[in-house]
């Protein structure tokens, strides 16, 4: 693969990345904040479901773009991890980072439903 073309799929990756984590930590505290100052008494389980939602679309894209990027990086030719960039590209574990940020998705829903039920 061509190393610009690998690095601009890389890049565009990693901010599909902080998109999706943003849009979906929005959608996060937004809940929050209705369970929080709203009336929810009857409503729980479409609440719950607005918990849970955007919680497996957060785990999922976090798991498909940091899959993505793994491959990216296992693709590099021998010049390019001579870089610095390849280097420090690298060195990213990203097999650890996707169940950390999938996890922390996983535990603020928990959260949030305990404080709807």
């Amino acid at each position: 693969m061509d190393q610009n073309l690998r690095a601009a799929i890389q890049t565009s990756t990693f901010y599909y990345f902080l998109i999706a984590t943003v849009l979906l930590t929005i959608a996060q505290l937004s809940t929050m904040m209705v369970i929080v100052l709203a009336d929810i008494s009857g409503k729980e389980s479409v609440v719950a479901a607005s918990v849970i939602g955007p919680c497996f679309a957060g785990v999922f894209a976090i798991f498909r773009m940091m899959t993505n990027m793994q491959y990216l990086v296992r693709d590099m030719d021998d010049g390019m991890r001579a870089t610095t960039y390849g280097a420090g590209m690298t060195a990213i574990p990203f097999s650890v980072l996707k169940f950390v940020f999938a996890l922390i998705f996983v535990v603020v829903a928990a959260v949030q439903l305990m404080a709807i039920f």
